[in-house]
């Protein structure tokens, strides 16, 4: 898996050596940082203001890392809805050079 780095607005994701740390300014206290195997990212669309980027682990080794879903998971992120599209592609892409699936 080539390292791969997305940045946009105040959120900043690195991938090297199958871990992946996302990072996000102020509010946002730590980061989430986890093999890329165990990762667990669920978007969340809000009907007002910005919408979630859910970040957590995958309990089966066959959940895709990215998925629409309104779950729950230990980190989030804010997001604009109109940017769901540049993350997703991110995510797919990482999904592609890590073997997983995301979820249509």
């Amino acid at each position: 898996m080539e390292p791969m780095v997305f940045e946009h607005d105040d959120v900043y994701i690195h991938v090297d050596s199958g871990i992946l740390e996302v990072f996000k300014q102020t509010p946002w206290i730590g980061g989430y940082r986890t093999p890329v195997k165990w990762a667990k990212i669920r978007f969340a669309p809000q009907k007002k203001g910005p919408s979630l980027l859910y970040l957590g682990y995958v309990k089966q080794s066959d959940e895709p890392l990215y998925a629409t879903a309104p779950v729950k998971l230990p980190w989030r992120l804010e997001i604009q809805t109109a940017d769901e599209p540049l993350y997703r592609a991110f995510f797919t892409e990482l999904a592609r050079q890590s073997g997983r699936h995301i979820a249509d």
